[in-house]
């Protein structure tokens, strides 16, 4: 039996967004993004960050705690909504499998600002017939904005987004990015 492992999530404001980070060996693991609308976030337990991490880590306790990385994130979020921040430097631990692990490797090489479609990123990995795995590692990414899915679309246009369309749109005019 595998030990559990203890996430310790934070709480922040950035604007008038309430944002959920979590960390596993003071490095990020995962952010919970508030409803677009809203500006509030879902129950904890049952967001899919969550859901994603227990999944891959078996038993795991949440623990509301102090992170050094709490500041951290907090201000580079704030630069990056206020476009002065194009990369990210609060430390990351992707859990996930080693499939969604090399997509999210790959989502990190896209330059802030610019897009790539699912099927470009399966061919980039070697298998142009896996596009709609790329999608799924892209939803099951954790660390949204850290890891940036939102810069990926599909063939014809704006597809799905864990934290819905509306986040992934103003993302995505936020960096300039069109399509």
């Amino acid at each position: 039996m595998q030990p559990e492992k203890i996430i310790y999530f934070f709480s922040f404001k950035v604007f008038h967004w309430q944002f959920v980070a979590l960390s596993l060996d003071n490095k990020l693991c995962g952010l919970i993004m508030p409803d677009f609308k809203n500006k509030t976030f879902l129950q904890i337990e049952s967001s899919l960050c969550v859901r994603h991490l227990k999944r891959h880590l078996g038993q795991v306790v949440l623990k509301r705690g102090f992170s050094p990385l709490k500041k951290l994130c907090q201000r580079e979020l704030r630069l990056y909504f206020e476009g002065q921040k194009k990369q990210f430097f609060v430390p990351l631990i992707m859990v996930g499998t080693e499939f969604q692990k090399k997509v999210w490797e790959v989502l990190l090489t896209i330059p802030y600002g610019q897009i790539k479609t699912y099927s470009q990123l399966a061919a980039y990995l070697g298998n142009s017939r896996s596009s709609r795995a790329v999608a799924a590692a892209c939803k099951a990414n954790p660390l949204p904005i850290f890891i940036p899915c939102h810069r990926v679309i599909g063939k014809q246009g704006l597809t799905g987004y864990s934290s819905g369309l509306k986040w992934k749109q103003y993302l995505l005019d936020l960096e300039g990015a069109y399509w």
